[in-house]
């Protein structure tokens, strides 16, 4: 069994990342960096219903469109796809004859 070596220091190698994380979050340094994510220091701004409404609307309208771009490349690769390997085809036999 050549992988178990490999295995085993998989295991170990996540075992330290697991205690170095722990240790981390209980010294100074994650208690402050800790400090930097965890405070609602930033200003989130306020939106009105109507502001959240407008937006969802908006991406429901962009959703659409991009899924009718895609269904047209994709119906435009089944059709296209089959005609150049057909035309490649009778090329190919019109040269060697």
């Amino acid at each position: 069994m050549s992988s178990a070596g490999s295995i085993q220091a998989m295991i170990t190698a996540m075992k330290n990342n697991a205690r170095r994380r722990k240790t981390s979050d209980k010294s100074l340094a994650g208690i402050h960096a800790g400090e930097l994510y965890n405070s609602d220091k930033s200003q989130t701004p306020n939106h009105t219903p109507e502001q959240i409404a407008a937006a969802k609307a908006a991406f429901k309208i962009k959703a659409i469109k991009e899924n009718r771009k895609r269904r047209l490349v994709l119906i435009v690769t089944i059709i296209a796809a089959p005609l150049i390997g057909y035309v490649l085809f009778e090329l190919m036999t019109y040269i060697i004859n």
